[in-house]
């Protein structure tokens, strides 16, 4: 029985990331249908940014700054709730203990989605290239390096004591 229940160990990670990938989609679907991002009094920026008269960068600064941090907060749910499954996979796959908490599984798909929705912003000010995406994910993989590391040494100092 218990090489049944190791076995499907992965059902609640994958129930919780399809709860949050719906509520992402459903989110963003909403956003965009539902809410205009630009300032009714600004519209003229729309036909001078179609006529390359204006940036991307002045119609962002027309935007309503709620809408787009809820837009790319709800790209972060999408992206975190597809990624989870597949987090747990790889902690389960990859880790040598079999301590693989719920919360590291989840902090290491919101790394996911925490970049996927940064490079979404930088795609918004079109300032998005592949070096800046590789440097990023480089600075958060260092991080999620540097917690794994400080996890392990707390966890031998408290074997010790």
């Amino acid at each position: 029985m218990e090489r049944f229940t190791s076995r499907f160990n992965i059902v609640p990670y994958l129930l919780i990331g399809v709860g949050l990938f719906l509520l992402g989609l459903f989110a963003i679907r909403h956003i965009i249908d539902n809410f205009w991002p630009i300032d009714v009094m600004r519209l003229d920026l729309i036909r001078f940014v179609g006529q390359d008269q204006a940036g991307a960068t002045q119609l962002l600064q027309a935007a309503n700054s709620e809408i787009i941090i809820a837009f790319l907060a709800a790209v972060l749910a999408a992206v975190t709730g597809l990624v989870l499954p597949l987090a747990y996979y790889l902690n389960k796959r990859f880790s040598r203990s079999d301590s693989r908490s719920f919360l590291v599984v989840l902090r290491q798909a919101m790394w996911a989605g925490i970049w996927v929705a940064f490079c979404t912003w930088l795609q918004m000010n079109r300032s998005f290239s592949f070096g800046v995406a590789l440097l990023v994910a480089g600075v958060l993989v260092t991080i999620e390096v540097l917690l794994q590391i400080r996890t392990r040494a707390a966890s031998i100092a408290g074997n010790e004591a």
